[in-house]
């Protein structure tokens, strides 16, 4: 079932209550406005409005896409997007109402701006829009922290417009980044020393079980450091002889062994 075949009051009655839920465990105190949004109020004052979207999946080609109807987009807006897997919620892409703009496509027809997760981006590393902006998935620090993350999300005609949001960009990029390598260091996975290009023509590094009993004996707080050392001499152009791990926790030193 499609979340069109579920119908639109629905769907947006369940996203409304899980994005409650959400703000409520981040200590938010959401409310519903007059028009049926949700108010968020900031300890300085700033009043946020956010707009629940779910996700329509009803087109030929299955594509995910939230569609809202044209709005002038403002720093205390926020488009909370829902996106459904069936009946069951797969996950919210909070933007702010500028960034969902940004990236969507107007459809002057129906007056409604059409956002589409899937969209193809042949002018970037990433396949879609998708995993473009991975780092709005679940993101919610932009309206729990907008007081301190306000100063990177100008209106669109402030100057510096374009080079304030990259960096909020850039600052969100890093808290996924951040985020991602705890989780790795809390499920403790071994250590997999990278694969290099192959157009390069490096060889593999080869981990003896000696090497590896040590490298899974490395407190988890100093993991990082080790592996990040590996992996510069690793990216070395010109590769030869073996890496020696030499020292004790809290003070370990890589070297290249020629």
């Amino acid at each position: 079932m499609t979340n069109g075949e579920m119908g639109f009051s629905q769907g947006t009655k369940a996203a409304g209550q899980h994005v409650f839920a959400e703000l409520l465990r981040r200590d938010a105190l959401p409310y519903r406005t007059a028009d049926g949004s949700i108010g968020v109020n900031t300890s300085k004052g700033n009043r946020l409005e956010l707009r629940i979207v779910p996700s329509s999946d009803d087109s030929t080609d299955g594509d995910c896409h939230f569609a809202v109807t044209d709005y002038q987009p403002r720093p205390e807006l926020f488009l909370v997007c829902v996106e459904f897997d069936g009946e069951e919620i797969a996950s919210v892409w909070v933007f702010p109402s500028i960034s969902f703009y940004v990236y969507a496509e107007p459809d002057e027809e129906r007056g409604l701006v059409r956002l589409s997760l899937d969209a193809a981006r042949a002018d970037s590393f990433a396949d879609s829009l998708r995993e473009y902006v991975s780092f709005f998935r679940d993101r919610w620090d932009p309206i729990v922290q907008f007081d301190h993350l306000r100063q990177y999300m100008p209106p669109l005609n402030a100057p510096g417009f374009e080079r304030t949001w990259e960096d909020f960009e850039d600052i969100l990029m890093l808290m996924e980044f951040s985020e991602s390598r705890d989780r790795v260091s809390d499920e403790r996975i071994p250590f997999e020393p990278p694969d290099p290009d192959p157009d390069y023509g490096r060889p593999l590094i080869e981990i003896t079980p000696r090497a590896q009993e040590q490298l899974d004996s490395i407190p988890l707080d100093d993991l990082d450091e080790v592996s990040e050392a590996i992996r510069s001499l690793a990216d070395d152009p010109h590769p030869s002889g073996s890496i020696g791990l030499e020292g004790m926790p809290g003070n370990y030193r890589v070297r290249r062994i020629p």
